[in-house]
């Protein structure tokens, strides 16, 4: 009995934080991969370009991953498809899907590509996660590489590319940006962070853990996030409009005004407003206040 080897998977960005939690899931699977980063001097490092180190890790390569910033996945969808093998598989991670999907339906129509975006920090591990997927050109491997994402455990949501960007606008750009407006503002009243700490109830607590977690983590992510979503402009305008709205009520306005608004805040909650309600109390330990 004759044993064929398995084609192997290159992940360009295979060393950062998203690029390693897919390297660990295709070795658990049996993958030969191959890391294509410049965390390794000793691997091809440019994944838009002819070297013959780079061409040799690609032209037998079944699956390639870029895990990389949008500017280098934008460049190789136009220099990348005539290295790949024939039946080969594309896969991206991009926070932004809009503008790579344009790129591939011009330069490479024909190539089975998926994008995905795990809507999570890698360091959660993927089990029981969302990741929101974008099929570009479907097929048998397609299918397969999202097969792999569900054995380990992911949820995946499939969207359109543009419906994509819309929904991070409004799940990541407007959060995010919430929250660094919110410590903007502690920082401008200059209240002590012990005294802070010391009289928080319950949600300006919540609050500012997600503030050490945005403000911890790693800028380029956040950048990306608000800079790099086409749809990011109209969202965080939204955000102010709110702001000012809330702003104009409290100031000029009546308490039958400020009901209102509590009402049209809870609109997109929609039936969930209760099971959003008990998942709030189970995080502070104690009934809602």
């Amino acid at each position: 009995m004759i044993v064929t080897a398995r084609p192997p998977v290159a992940v360009a960005g295979g060393g950062g934080a998203v690029g390693g939690m897919l390297v660990e899931l295709l070795r658990g699977s049996g993958a030969e991969v191959r890391v294509l980063d410049p965390r390794d001097p000793d691997r091809p490092t440019d994944v838009t370009g002819t070297a013959p180190d780079l061409v040799e890790s690609l032209t037998d390569a079944a699956t390639v991953v870029l895990a990389v910033p949008e500017p280098v996945a934008l460049a190789a969808a136009r220099t990348l498809p005539p290295l790949l093998r024939p039946g080969a598989l594309l896969v991206d991670t991009l926070s932004v899907k809009s503008r790579y999907a344009a790129a591939l339906r011009e330069h490479a129509p024909a190539v089975q590509a998926v994008g995905i975006n795990p809507m999570f920090a890698p360091s959660l591990g993927m089990a029981g996660r969302v990741v929101a997927v974008v099929v570009h050109n479907d097929g048998a491997d397609v299918r397969g590489f999202l097969g792999l994402l569900e054995g380990g455990g992911a949820k995946l949501v499939r969207l359109a590319a543009d419906e994509h960007d819309r929904l991070c606008a409004a799940t990541q750009v407007v959060t995010h940006a919430a929250v660094l407006a919110f410590g903007l503002a502690l920082a401008d009243l200059g209240v002590p962070a012990a005294q802070l700490a010391a009289v928080a109830p319950p949600p300006h607590t919540v609050m500012l853990s997600l503030l050490a977690r945005i403000g911890l983590g790693r800028p380029e992510v956040y950048w990306d996030v608000q800079a790099g979503n086409p749809a990011a402009p109209a969202a965080r305008a939204a955000l102010v409009d709110g702001l000012a709205r809330l702003t104009r009520v409290c100031e000029h306005g009546t308490q039958s005004e400020f009901e209102e608004l509590l009402v049209t805040a809870l609109t997109p909650l929609g039936e969930d407003a209760e099971r959003y309600g008990d998942l709030c109390a189970r995080i502070f330990g104690g009934p809602v206040r």
